[in-house]
């Protein structure tokens, strides 16, 4: 019960997953949740698993014990904000599944057993929120069937994250996006240039190269402004401007966008630079 499970940034890879590019997601130590039998607070927590208990997951996890714990006073205390896009049900998730279930399994898997956990939620997971802080490694997403973990660390130098302080939900954007879909001019612009933008991205980011990577998050962040405008909160869309004009730094979106918090990247600027930049807003390195 000492295990701690961190939030996840999807860092490359939002919507263009559903077309079949490469995503990169990873664990995001500052953000985190833990079991907990503390008797203060908890109690919205426990009432979310009471309400679990009543999903049919059965053959996943050993309910009746997960039963008898939440009323000897079990409950999640986690710092990871609801409707920020950091994955603050997976966490749960991954904590359930890793406490009781009835048995482990491969990777891919475990995302299949994870997302019909998380199903609870969304209504439809793919399993990989709960995934990223279950295995607490950052994962390489080749499609929705195929997930193998990085062994090799990532360097996150220059990454960071805008909080936009309004949380959003993720359900209607994608249907936004799913009916932006069915525009074929649209769908073709997603598939050879977005697509093939997150995968160059994604490839840079692997291989260390940096003197690359901020020209494909230009592109990626210029595409997300002329065809994701629904995505983008007004407050932010000069902030975004200013970055893609300036070279200084760009913006784009961290999951579903909408508010959360928006990705940023920068290999001119400091910490204390970004701070000064966004000055009311909350800048927190990802590295």
């Amino acid at each position: 019960m000492v295990k701690s499970y961190p939030a996840k940034v999807l860092l490359l890879g939002e919507y263009t997953i559903l077309n079949g590019s490469k995503a990169l997601a990873l664990p995001y130590y500052d953000f985190k949740g833990i079991w907990s039998y503390e008797t203060e607070g908890g109690e919205g927590s426990r009432q979310s698993l009471r309400a679990f208990l009543d999903h049919q997951c059965e053959s996943y996890i050993d309910v009746a014990r997960l039963k008898s714990d939440i009323q000897n006073g079990l409950w999640f205390d986690s710092s990871i904000p609801h409707g920020f896009g950091l994955g603050s049900s997976g966490a749960l998730i991954a904590a359930i599944y890793d406490t009781y279930s009835w048995r482990k399994e491969e990777l891919n898997d475990e995302k299949v057993a994870l997302g019909k956990l998380e199903d609870f939620f969304h209504g439809s997971s793919s399993g990989l929120d709960p995934l990223v802080s279950h295995v607490q490694r950052p994962l390489l997403i080749h499609n929705f069937d195929s997930v193998e973990v990085v062994e090799t660390p990532i360097d996150l130098t220059g990454f960071f994250l805008l909080n936009t302080g309004k949380p959003r939900q993720t359900g209607t954007l994608v249907n936004i996006y799913k009916e932006k879909l069915k525009d074929d001019q649209f769908k073709q612009s997603c598939a050879k240039v977005l697509s093939s933008e997150v995968n160059f991205a994604v490839e840079s980011v692997l291989k260390g190269n940096h003197e690359h990577l901020f020209h494909h998050l230009w592109l990626i962040s210029k595409f997300q402004w002329d065809f994701f405008p629904e995505m983008i909160p007004t407050k932010e869309r000069g902030l975004w401007t200013r970055g893609l004009e300036s070279g200084d730094y760009v913006l784009k979106l961290c999951g579903a966008g909408g508010g959360g918090y928006l990705l940023g990247y920068t290999n001119k600027l400091s910490l204390s630079d970004l701070r000064a930049v966004f000055e009311t807003h909350e800048v927190r390195a990802l590295k």
